[in-house]
């Protein structure tokens, strides 16, 4: 009792609404895109045409290539015309807009940048981000498709959030390391709303392991979506919905698909955690998810997977 009552005063302290704990299992089969790679295929993202996938792939475990297939994962080949870094990761797409950001830097994630590309893959140019570090990451773009909000890991303070305008590269602090220390984060579709991986700042180090899934308002305090550990927040493509992973429930730390209503309803679990899923983004058309999943041959090895997502209730 003790316990459950000193969770409700941290709720109350921290101003975050009532979240529901009622959790839905609805395992879906998993469909393979990638097949017989040894490496590791990650961040994958579903192009306008809701058919061309793009997604980055290491051999090295160090250095990323950035690839395009198709939903069926046929013909992989190189997205750009010409690599602007050695290493090119965490794309995603402005889907109306038709242009890719993605994060450029050095081996082993040093010195990154935000890079735009259009769909081509030929025109490629360097975001001249004003007033963060080098440790800039994880792009996602405002619906004007003139900025996009990033995450900062080098920032003075801790982890924050940025929202960046790519033609002039003037950025704006959106989140403050003092209240929270922050992950990858996701603009919703309207651009009312930051879905952030993230963590109250109690005065440890940044540990993803602790992260929850929380709702920045353009103006407002963060709130939590639902109770329990998450990372790698996406929106469905009519705002209603969050994908993301959560280790919750599994004693190894793997991690699973989940999907929740945008006020915390409806919780829904869509993989079992053996496939360890990461980085889950969805379809233009809201049907399916792409992701990556541990091989069951081995578990170093990561290749892209899609599973059909039930329909939300009314």
């Amino acid at each position: 009792m003790q316990s459950r009552f000193a969770f409700l005063v941290l709720i109350g302290w921290l101003g975050i609404a009532d979240i529901s704990e009622v959790q839905i299992t609805a395992i879906q089969p998993i469909e393979w895109i990638t097949r017989g790679s040894t490496g590791v295929d990650m961040w994958a993202y579903v192009a306008p045409d809701g058919d061309t996938i793009t997604y980055s792939r290491t051999l090295d475990r160090r250095t990323w290539e950035l690839l395009v297939t198709n939903r069926r994962g046929e013909t992989a080949r190189p997205f750009l015309s010409a690599s602007p870094a050695v290493s090119l990761t965490r794309g995603a797409w402005s889907r109306p807009h038709r242009r890719l950001a993605f994060t450029g830097g050095g081996s082993g994630d040093s010195d990154t940048a935000i890079y735009v590309a259009d769909a081509t893959g030929r025109d490629v140019q360097r975001v001249p981000a004003r007033g963060v570090s080098t440790q800039i990451m994880y792009p996602s773009w405002m619906p004007d498709g003139r900025s996009v909000v990033a995450v900062d890991y080098g920032a003075p303070a801790g982890s924050t959030l940025y929202r960046i305008d790519v033609a002039t590269g003037r950025s704006e602090a959106l989140t403050t390391p003092a209240e929270f220390l922050v992950g990858m984060p996701s603009v919703s579709p309207d651009g009312q709303l930051i879905a952030f991986a993230g963590q109250p700042n109690r005065g440890v180090a940044y540990d993803q392991t602790r992260n929850q899934i929380w709702l920045l308002p353009i103006s407002g305090r963060p709130r939590e979506v639902s109770a329990g550990q998450g990372r790698q927040p996406d929106w469905s493509p009519d705002g209603r919905r969050l994908a993301f992973t959560s280790s919750r429930g599994d004693s190894a730390g793997r991690h699973a698909v989940f999907i929740v209503d945008r006020n915390g309803e409806n919780l829904t679990q869509l993989t079992d955690y053996a496939s360890n899923a990461q980085h889950p983004v969805w379809s233009p058309d809201g049907t399916w998810l792409v992701f990556s999943a541990e091989a069951a041959e081995r578990s170093d090895v990561f290749r892209l997977a899609r599973i059909t997502v039930p329909k939300a209730s009314r």
